[in-house]
């Protein structure tokens, strides 16, 4: 991931919406079995009675009401894909938008007009209460695991065709999708959608959580906010107290059986980072939540709900309980993961955390061994038992200015209580460049590629802070390293095209 996607992916236990949904979308594309390589590239012209809906729904804004249909992914139609799009437009404002579980669409190749017409007469024969519905089509070939096109029609209750659009693979805006897949379409239908609902960055701003928010965090499995809260403060007492405490380790979940090898390994791993006084759980459990449910997060939780419930019944003479659950291809490194959950001996969470592919600190390490996945755990585990650079240099440039971060940075780094993440100091670099603090920005990324100059995304960040405060030379300077050591990002070819 480039730029602004690679940002502080654990917040408080839980992982960013697109990280969530991602791994699901993983497991609709490869289970779906047909093929739609037509491209359709002539725009349609638009009437003036279409104009007139067009403008009226846009005048609407974020009073619209709007019903989506299952959509289509690579042939088959898939609920799930459509609460994605209503969270997202739920997220750019949208306020009224129901899910209508009702499949319309057929493996019949059609043109767009003709897709438009079929849906109209669709729906006057099919009852809705919103002002307007929407359906889409992300087709592609299953062989090769790829979406070539993307369609989408909106009508108006009575049928009459308001917007119709076609995205294919010759398009700019296709090809500029960072994550071809579901999730990533999704974006791109919104992002396309949006202006034509009279959404925008005010109406982002403004939105708020209501029916699609509440239907993922169901899907998902994440706790009420009551039991989310109290996470922070149990990690900074973690913090605190993890030299003089004592974290108990069981074996750890692979499949349909436990390792107590990688529980011998993480032992020593863990005394050998110096995090704290680590020993081996002597009984050995094979927790039954399920590894099934094709949202990773649902598994997750899952997980941290059972092992708290465990702990709960049979306290354990320790500070702290750790669980973890491993799933790895030794000849794919991107099709795994690594969960772990920490809870006190309370059974009170304290950690729970999920690293996949998308994720920077899984791709540094690329796992495809129980000792890849033990190594990417322990590097997880600095990051909640050491003290945070990140948070030290924010703090330090809040209190004394941008010129004592450069100082601060390299007294803490030499200090073994502290912990240096490439991805927190990204993420603190682009508060401040959100903030329009481009001194700052800039001085934070430059500490970054200091820190990782074999990171093609520390250049990335850089050039992109040095182009937003017009210093066009170090901007391409910076996006040419950043392309030198990975010639195929696509924000860093796409920013040059730009500069230059």
């Amino acid at each position: 991931m480039d730029g602004k996607q690679r940002k502080g992916m654990m917040i408080h236990g839980h992982t960013s919406l697109k990280q969530a949904i991602s791994v699901f979308f993983l497991y609709i594309l490869l289970g779906s079995g047909w093929t739609y390589a037509q491209q359709e590239t002539l725009k349609t012209v638009i009437s003036p009675e279409q104009q007139q809906r067009l403008d009226l729904m846009k005048s609407k804004s974020i009073n619209a009401s709007l019903t989506i249909f299952p959509v289509w992914v690579v042939g088959k139609p898939w609920d799930r894909v459509s609460e994605i799009i209503g969270l997202l437009l739920e997220r750019k404002g949208l306020k009224d938008i129901e899910l209508d579980k009702t499949v319309f669409g057929t493996n019949q190749k059609s043109n767009l007009q003709d897709l438009a017409d079929s849906l109209g007469k669709f729906v006057k024969g099919h009852s809705v209460k919103t002002d307007f519905v929407l359906y889409s089509e992300m087709n592609g070939d299953k062989e090769k695991h790829l979406i070539n096109e993307l369609r989408t029609v909106i009508v108006d209750k009575t049928g009459a065709v308001v917007w119709t659009d076609i995205q294919t693979s010759q398009d700019e805006a296709f090809k500029k999708v960072d994550d071809p897949d579901p999730m990533g379409f999704s974006i791109l239908l919104v992002d396309r959608l949006s202006p034509q609902l009279g959404l925008n960055e005010e109406t982002e701003k403004n939105a708020k959580p209501g029916k699609m928010e509440s239907i993922m965090n169901e899907r998902s499995g994440i706790p009420s906010p009551d039991e989310l809260s109290p996470i922070p403060e149990r990690q900074k007492l973690l913090k605190e107290s993890c030299k003089k405490s004592t974290l108990m380790i069981f074996p750890v979940r692979m499949g349909e059986d436990v390792s107590k090898t990688r529980a011998d390994n993480l032992v020593k791993l863990i005394k050998e980072a110096g995090l704290c006084n680590t020993i081996l759980a002597k009984d050995s459990i094979l927790l039954k939540s399920s590894r099934e449910n094709p949202n990773e997060m649902k598994v997750l939780w899952d997980l941290a709900r059972d092992f708290r419930d465990y702990i709960k019944k049979n306290p354990k003479e320790a500070d702290y309980v750790l669980y973890a659950d491993y799933t790895f291809n030794p000849q794919n490194w991107q099709q795994g993961y690594v969960h772990f959950v920490i809870c006190d001996r309370n059974g009170e969470w304290v950690i729970v955390d999920m690293q996949n592919s998308l994720h920077p600190d899984f791709q540094g390490i690329k796992p495809k061994s129980g000792e890849g996945c033990d190594k990417l755990l322990v590097n997880r585990l600095k990051n909640y038992f050491k003290w945070s650079v990140a948070e030290a240099i924010r703090d330090v440039i809040q209190s004394s200015g941008v010129d004592a971060a450069a100082s601060k940075f390299k007294e803490i780094c030499n200090n073994k209580d502290y912990h240096l993440s490439e991805e927190e100091m990204n993420a603190l670099g682009y508060d401040f460049l959100r903030a329009n603090k481009l001194k700052e920005a800039i001085e934070v990324f430059k500490l970054n590629v200091e820190a990782f100059p074999k990171s093609y995304n520390t250049y990335d960040s850089l050039g992109e802070a040095y182009a937003a405060a017009g210093e066009k030379n170090l901007a391409i300077k910076n996006y040419e390293k950043s392309l030198e050591l990975n010639p195929d990002s696509k924000s860093g070819i796409e920013a040059l095209k730009k500069l230059k």
